[in-house]
């Protein structure tokens, strides 16, 4: 069986490594949604920086913040996420990683 219709998105965790206060690691993660895209723009997008994939194809998330309260996709917040580095790198390596189909091992 197989669809040559999917859905024009898809969801996927983002597991980013956060530095705290104390010096020392936190993983943080949330669901992202994104736009899917055809293998010839996947392909062009390996060579584009890391900001302009998320911000083209990253088109919503489940997000809770350190309180467990849900964070909505704005664009005040979309715009506030584009400010942390390791967010949007981890992101574009994700979104790069699972558009091509894909899955890997535990």
């Amino acid at each position: 069986m197989f669809n040559l219709t999917p859905s024009e998105t898809f969801k996927e965790t983002v597991k980013i490594q956060v530095k705290t206060e104390s010096g020392s690691w936190r993983e943080e993660s949330f669901t992202a949604i994104f736009q899917r895209s055809d293998e010839e723009r996947r392909q062009e997008l390996h060579n584009k920086p890391f900001a302009e994939v998320v911000e083209e194809f990253l088109v919503g998330w489940e997000m809770k913040d350190l309180q467990r309260m849900p964070v909505e996709f704005t664009p005040d917040n979309k715009a506030a996420f584009m400010r942390l580095p390791a967010a949007v790198r981890e992101t574009a390596i994700t979104y790069l990683r699972t558009n091509a189909g894909a899955k890997e091992k535990n």
